[in-house]
C-alpha cells in the first residue's frame, strides 16, 4: 500500500495533467458527449415507437399463450408464467449448489436461502396493502406470495432431509433447538395443506386467520431454532419481521386517518338498501346497495375496491372484512362511496335478513374500511374500448365507463367508441344496475356524440330478440349467448367507429376489458 507522500504525488500529477489538457481534447470530449446524448435520446424514442409491436409479440407468444388452461386445482398458466417460474426455480437451484462440495453444505445453504425467499411472504398481514405500496395488482402480488412460499417449502424440506440424514436419522426432541425446528416444520406443513383451494372456498375468514396464526408460529419456531452464531440467517428473519411491523403500523395509521377515528369526525356509516324482484312467494331481494358515508373525503380511482368491516351485521361479522368494488366515481375526492353487492353466502347472505325490515327504506350500520385498493388501468390512449361483463361484474365496469365518458367530454382522451357487452342469466339480474346504466347514458351527451353503446344478453325472460331501448337506440337486449369471438373481431376491425367522410383517418388501438365476478 502506498504511503502518504506517494499518494499525494499521484494526485498532484493527475491534477497537473488535467490542468495541461489540450483545448482540442476538451472540445472533442464535449462534442462527443453531446453526440452520444443525442444518439441515446433518438434510440430511446425509436424503442418507444416500437413498444406496441414488442408488446404485441410478447402478448401473442407469452402472456396470452396458455400452457395449462384453468383447472379446479391448477392453472391457468401462460407461457410468461411458466418462463418466470422456471427461471425462478433455476436460480434457486443454482444458488443452492454453487461452490458446494457436500450434501450437508447444500442443505445448510437451502435453509438459509429459504429464509431469504420468506422475506416477501412474511412482510405484511394483508396482501392488498402490500400490493398498493408496491404499485402492482393484487393478483400479481398473490402470485409472488405463492411462488416464494412454495419455493421456501421446497428448500426447507430439502434442508430438513439433509440435516436428518447427516445426523444418522436421529432427531431428539429433548433439545430445545430441535423442538423449535419441529414446530416450524409442522407450521409450514400445515400452511402448505391449508393453502389448498378447498380450504379457502369452505370458509375464507377461517382460512385467513389460520394462515396468519400458522405463519406466526413458523416465525417463532424458526427464530428459536437458529443457532446464536447464525448471524446472517437471523438478519434475514429480522428484515422480514421488521418489514411486517412497518407495513402493519403504516396500515394502522392509514386506517385511523381515513376512518376519522380520534379526530372528532365520527366513524363511517353504511346505509344499506335492497333491490327486490317479484316471485310466487312474494318480493325477493336480489341485490344489496351500500352507501358508505365517509368522515374524510377519499380519492377513489375507477376499478378500485375497499375492504368493508360491519361488525353488527351478524354474530361472526366482527371478525370478517369483505372486498367490495366501488361503483361510484368522481374526478375529485368522494365523501360517499357506493357499492353494489350480489348476495351469495356468509356476510352478504346475512345482510338479506334485514331486507324485510328495510322494505322501501334502508338500514344503517357502523362500518370501518381500508383502501381504496387496486390499480386503475389507464385507457385514454385507446380509440375503441370493448368492455365485457358478466353478472355482478358490471359493478367493476360502471366506474371505468363513467371515467372514460368524462374523459371524452373533457377532451382528455382519444376514445371515440365504448361498447359494453353484459351477459346476465335473467331480467331480474338487470334491475339492480339499471339506474347506474341510465346515469351512464345521461352523461354521454357531449355534442350528441353518443359514444356509449350497450348490448345486454339475457339467457331467459324476454320475448323479442334484438330489442332496442332508448330514444337513440343505444341499448339493445338479446335473448341468446353472446358470440364473443365475433364481437371482438368486429370491434377490433375499427369499422364501428364513426369517421368523417372523404378524410383519411388512421385507425387507433382497441382495448378489450373483461370484468367478471370474483
Amino acid at each position: 500500500m502506498l504511503s502518504f507522500p506517494y499518494r499525494y504525488f499521484l494526485v498532484s500529477l493527475t491534477v497537473f495533467h488535467i490542468q495541461r489538457m489540450d483545448p482540442l481534447a476538451i472540445y472533442a470530449i464535449t462534442a462527443g458527449g453531446i453526440f452520444a446524448v443525442l444518439f441515446l435520446v433518438r434510440a430511446v424514442s425509436l424503442l418507444a415507437s416500437c413498444r406496441h409491436l414488442f408488446s404485441l409479440v410478447v402478448s401473442q407468444h407469452l402472456t396470452l399463450f396458455f400452457v395449462i388452461r384453468r383447472h379446479r386445482f391448477l392453472g391457468p398458466w401462460t407461457g410468461a408464467d411458466m418462463l418466470l417460474h422456471l427461471s425462478y426455480a433455476a436460480i434457486n437451484v443454482f444458488l443452492v449448489s454453487f461452490r458446494i462440495t457436500s450434501l450437508t453444505g447444500a442443505g445448510r445453504r437451502a435453509g438459509e436461502l429459504a429464509l431469504v425467499n420468506l422475506v416477501f411472504p412474511l412482510s405484511t398481514i394483508h396482501l392488498a396493502y402490500l400490493a398498493d405500496l408496491l404499485g402492482i395488482k393484487w393478483n400479481s402480488c398473490r402470485k409472488i406470495h405463492r411462488a416464494t412460499s412454495w419455493m421456501a417449502v421446497a428448500l426447507l424440506s430439502f434442508h430438513i432431509v439433509t440435516v436428518v440424514h447427516g445426523q444418522g436419522f436421529t432427531f431428539p426432541l429433548r433439545e430445545q433447538q430441535n423442538l423449535c425446528a419441529m414446530i416450524a416444520a409442522a407450521s409450514l406443513g400445515a400452511l402448505a395443506l391449508h393453502s389448498i383451494p378447498w380450504c379457502r372456498h369452505w370458509s375464507y375468514e377461517i382460512f385467513l386467520r389460520g394462515h396468519q396464526i400458522l405463519a406466526g408460529l413458523f416465525a417463532y419456531g424458526a427464530w428459536q431454532h437458529l443457532p446464536s452464531q447464525s448471524t446472517s440467517s437471523k438478519i434475514y428473519l429480522l428484515i422480514a419481521l421488521g418489514t411486517f411491523v412497518l407495513t402493519l403500523v403504516l396500515e394502522l395509521i392509514t386506517l385511523l386517518y381515513y376512518n376519522g377515528l380520534f379526530a372528532g369526525r365520527g366513524t363511517p356509516r353504511a346505509i344499506v338498501s335492497f333491490s327486490a324482484s317479484e316471485s310466487k312467494e312474494g318480493p325477493v331481494a336480489n341485490a344489496v346497495h351500500i352507501r358508505v358515508l365517509l368522515p374524510r373525503p377519499v380519492k377513489v380511482e375507477a376499478g378500485q375496491y375497499i375492504n368493508l368491516w360491519m361488525p353488527s351485521v351478524s354474530l361472526c361479522s366482527w371478525m370478517q372484512t369483505h372486498p367490495l368494488m366501488v361503483t361510484s366515481w368522481s374526478k375529485g375526492k368522494q365523501d360517499t362511496v357506493e357499492l353494489l353487492v350480489k348476495p351469495r353466502s356468509g356476510f352478504t347472505a346475512d345482510l338479506l335478513r334485514y331486507a324485510p325490515a328495510a322494505a322501501g327504506s334502508s338500514v344503517s350500520f357502523l362500518a370501518l374500511f381500508t383502501g381504496p385498493h387496486g390499480v386503475s388501468e389507464e385507457a385514454s390512449d385507446y380509440e375503441n374500448i370493448l368492455v365485457l361483463a358478466s353478472g355482478p361484474g358490471i359493478a367493476a365496469a360502471i366506474p371505468c365507463l363513467k371515467k372514460m365518458i368524462h374523459s371524452y367530454n373533457t377532451c382528455t382522451s382519444q376514445v371515440r367508441r365504448l361498447h359494453l357487452v353484459w351477459q346476465v342469466e335473467s331480467v331480474d339480474q338487470m334491475t339492480p344496475a339499471l339506474s347506474l346504466i341510465n346515469n351512464l347514458l345521461k352523461d354521454d351527451i357531449m355534442d350528441d356524440g353518443y359514444i356509449l353503446h350497450i348490448s345486454i344478453y339475457v339467457s331467459d325472460g324476454i320475448e323479442q330478440n334484438g330489442l332496442p331501448f332508448g330514444r337513440h337506440k343505444r341499448v339493445y337486449i338479446y335473448q341468446e349467448v353472446p358470440d364473443y369471438q365475433s364481437i371482438i373481431s368486429v370491434e377490433a376491425s375499427g369499422d364501428q367507429v364513426e369517421r368523417l367522410p372523404n378524410i383519411w383517418d388512421e385507425q387507433g388501438r382497441t382495448l378489450i376489458r373483461i370484468d367478471r365476478p370474483g
